[in-house]
């Protein structure tokens, strides 16, 4: 089975103000002298296992210590930072929760859901695959359905709905850089920018395996990417890999599709 996610949630200015109102949470932030980066996979859920979320501290393209992993209760395979928080969602329905629910994640303690955003009247679609989410420069929300399309969200009385869909085939993860928005097509094995005032991608550079989730260190110019078998691996914007990378759950099946970097 693939490996997808969703992650997601507001959108425009606005939604996202309406959301940190809701939640009133701190922003996550690095502990000691290191940022990090929280890894996420579709792997527990598709194998009905036990959640788990990984967490490494970075300098650069450089994994700082070793990977700590944290038990949950609920997916995380589509991990993407917005608005100074952490945002989760699943690739498909688990359990009793539809695959279109999205999260809220608190950064005090062990990872915990703040806030659960249930789907609206016209929300995306609960079935397989649901993918990263990212926030773009301008404030909107997107969300990658895995093969079909990517969708704008918005947050709408407490639930998110779709504003606008964007028919983009093979998309599994999505972030920003401050500028672009970036993109990985999975079987295509591409990353590259994706300009949604014209729904273009602009593939730069491949990957070894199947290309899953994202996250932009900004300030280190790092491109981390998920990669099917488990892998993350960093890359600079012109697709030159960094350093070797790290399997933050060891060798999976599945895809490493949800990454929320943390400055």
């Amino acid at each position: 089975m693939k490996t997808r996610a969703v992650f997601a949630v507001v959108s425009l200015a606005v939604a996202a103000l309406l959301l940190l109102s809701i939640v009133n949470s701190k922003s996550v932030e690095a502990a000691g002298d290191y940022p990090r980066l929280a890894c996420g996979t579709d792997h527990f859920a598709f194998g009905g296992l036990s959640e788990e979320l990984a967490v490494v501290r970075t300098n650069g393209a450089q994994v700082v210590g070793g990977v700590k992993i944290f038990d949950i209760d609920f997916p995380v395979n589509g991990l993407t930072p917005a608005s100074g928080l952490v945002m989760s969602g699943q690739p498909e329905d688990v359990s009793s929760e539809p695959g279109n629910t999205l999260r809220v994640l608190g950064d005090t303690g062990p990872p915990h859901i703040l806030k659960t955003i249930p789907p609206g009247s016209n929300s995306f679609s609960s079935d397989c695959c649901n993918e990263q989410m990212v926030q773009a420069y301008d404030g909107k929300f997107y969300h990658a359905h895995y093969s079909d399309s990517i969708q704008q969200l918005i947050l709408q009385n407490g639930e998110s709905e779709v504003v606008n869909t964007f028919p983009q085939s093979d998309v599994v993860g999505m972030a920003s850089d401050g500028v672009q928005i970036w993109i990985s097509k999975w079987t295509e094995q591409q990353v590259g920018t994706w300009d949604p005032t014209t729904n273009t991608f602009t593939p730069v550079f491949s990957t070894p395996n199947y290309a899953g989730g994202l996250a932009w260190d900004i300030p280190n110019g790092v491109l981390w990417v998920g990669m099917t078998g488990g892998a993350v691996i960093p890359y600079n914007a012109s697709g030159q890999q960094l350093g070797p990378g790290f399997s933050p759950f060891g060798s999976i099946g599945d895809t490493v599709d949800g990454l929320a970097f943390v400055p």
